[in-house]
């Protein structure tokens, strides 16, 4: 099965608007920044505007020297301003749902649990920060309330991930450690202290890594993670000061494996 991994942690970015987002995460990891949103025409209609289904950019913040450009997606832009504009009322218009499947469900409308998950998650910070460039490998970071899901820099799959950190097995020094020092630096930056690294196809985290993290408070997240039954959670830098906890990693099986990351060898350095 392909697994990818899912880097999980705390931050403490601005988050009350596209706009105070794009000005922090520039200042604080140095990138340019085009924000805005993706327009929906279906969307558009409902607002009165004649927007194109296209992307919308509500302002460029540029670093100097450059260094590499990012775009700043707020993904419930237009849904905050329908709902805005009409209210709870607006979970009553059949184009709000135009990606309902009504004819599947007789041309009824949402069940009253659905609008209340739409609710929901309208109250909740969605935003996607990628690379806005073909030349480079794809790059993006998922932004919710306390948690950002990190995948700005990339080593390698799920289980070539175990194996390095298990048994040190296909491992390139200075690749690993290189992207262990990114993704400090990034959680460090955006306000954490430590990084989870999860299997996105975990059996025991019930979509956590898949974007069920969103859900979640930063302390709700640990715990969760932590009080799963049958996932051993592993600390990647005590496998580098450790020998003897190094030799237990190794023995244990992948599948049950979560890792996280407090980057204490790396601060020795």
């Amino acid at each position: 099965m392909g697994c990818d991994i899912s880097i999980l942690s705390r931050h403490n970015l601005n988050i009350t608007n596209v706009e105070t987002l794009a000005i922090d995460l520039s200042n604080r990891l140095g990138f340019s920044i085009e924000y805005g949103y993706y327009n929906i025409e279906i969307f558009s209609t409902l607002l009165e505007n004649d927007l194109k289904e296209d992307f919308i950019s509500l302002g460029y913040i540029e670093k100097k020297p450059f260094t590499k450009k990012y775009r700043l997606v707020d993904e419930m832009f237009q849904k905050k301003q329908l709902h805005q504009k009409y209210g709870d009322a607006v979970f009553n218009k059949k184009e709000y749902w135009f990606w309902y499947d009504f004819e599947r469900y007789n041309d009824e409308m949402p069940s009253t649990e659905k609008i209340e998950q739409e609710k929901k998650e309208l109250k909740i910070a969605q935003y996607n920060l990628y690379n806005d460039s073909t030349t480079e490998e794809y790059s993006y970071m998922y932004i919710h309330d306390e948690l950002v899901s990190n995948d700005l820099h990339y080593y390698t799959r799920w289980w070539t991930f175990c194996k390095t950190i298990q048994t040190r097995e296909y491992i390139e020094e200075d690749n690993y450690q290189n992207f262990r020092k990114s993704v400090m630096l990034d959680t460090l930056a955006l306000g954490g202290d430590k990084a989870y690294f999860v299997n996105d196809q975990s059996n025991q985290l019930e979509g956590v890594g898949q974007g069920e993290e969103m859900y979640y408070t930063y302390k709700e997240l640990e715990e969760f993670i932590q009080t799963r039954e049958n996932l051993e959670l592993v600390s990647i830098s005590k496998t580098f000061l450790d020998e003897k906890y190094q030799e237990e990693v190794s023995n244990k099986q992948e599948d049950t494996l979560a890792f996280f990351d407090d980057f204490e060898d790396l601060k020795k350095q």
